[in-house]
């Protein structure tokens, strides 16, 4: 037992570092910028304080968690329900299912129990790699359900992944809400700490990145909303974690990048958002069979 505690204090301390050291990061480059950016003069020091320590305790839950990604089901517990619409959740780099303990259980007690969470791998995979194994599970999910809509939430990476499954794998057809958290749509510096190929994708100058700013948008018949922190210690700076428009942005203040999938402020506006969508719910006339979602439309 006390080597277990012993164990969860060392890590507890090194993530701790972490978390401190990317705040400096983020203090040096917000410095080096305009000061009044979105939200930052309305933040005490003592909620400042209170916002780092929530993002060091996230962190800390989520390497616990993170053995969880490889023994919990992919699906919903008792199996996806037919005529209920899916809500795929798709995890960020270097990360599994795991991410979605806390966010999943919310989402089930409000009445979303059509839940699937894939491990994208593997890690040193391609975001392009990632988009293609999602559109596998986005057509097994209506398959299973009998929908000819899906919706999608993407943390980080995740919701990069999202975004180029809709806009260049002709997936904006099949989703009717796609929810990012956290994602750096337009890239962010804290890439080059990263590695893989995937982390290379990041900077703000890759050539996806490029790809994903610069090619017009096909994802107008999706609601598609971003969730973004001005706290954020790893998209920076954070106002690349917006979308382009037509996209609503919606800006949480004082919530870390992990504490975004444990905090209640986020997920009232993920309950908000997916709520709209809710009446919306269509099945397939043609069934499961021989699904394929490019040729899927909505029966008006």
């Amino acid at each position: 037992m006390e080597i277990v505690l012993h164990f969860l204090r060392a890590l507890l301390l090194a993530v701790a570092a972490a978390v401190t050291v990317s705040y400096i990061i983020r203090r040096y480059e917000i410095g080096n910028r305009d000061t009044n950016a979105a939200g930052a003069g309305s933040m005490s020091a003592a909620q400042r304080t209170l916002g780092i320590a929530e993002e060091i305790l996230a962190t800390f839950l989520v390497v616990l968690f993170y053995p969880l990604g490889y023994v919990l089901k992919e699906c919903s517990r008792t199996g996806l329900r037919w005529g209920e619409r899916p809500i795929i959740l798709c995890h960020g780099y270097n990360h599994n299912k795991s991410a979605f303990v806390i966010l999943g259980h919310r989402l089930r007690n409000a009445g979303w129990n059509n839940l699937v969470a894939p491990n994208f791998g593997p890690a040193s995979e391609s975001i392009p790699c990632f988009a293609g194994q999602l559109s596998e599970k986005v057509k097994q999910a209506m398959s299973q359900t009998g929908c000819d809509k899906v919706d999608l939430i993407g943390h980080s990476m995740g919701g990069l992944v999202v975004r180029y499954f809709i806009e260049k794998l002709g997936g904006s057809c099949c989703v009717e809400t796609a929810i990012t958290l956290g994602a750096p749509h337009r890239g962010t510096k804290m890439a080059a700490l990263g590695i893989f190929r995937s982390a290379r994708q990041f900077r703000p100058d890759s050539d996806l990145i490029k790809d994903l700013c610069e090619t017009p948008h096909q994802h107008n018949a999706v609601n598609m909303v971003s969730i973004w922190s001005e706290f954020d210690n790893i998209v920076l700076p954070p106002e690349n974690a917006l979308l382009p428009e037509p996209a609503n942005a919606i800006m949480i203040q004082n919530v870390g990048h992990i504490a975004m999938l444990f905090s209640g402020k986020v997920f009232a506006e993920v309950r908000k958002t997916l709520s709209r969508g809710v009446g919306s719910r269509k099945l397939i006339v043609e069934g499961p069979e021989g699904l394929d979602y490019k040729n899927s439309r909505n029966q008006t």
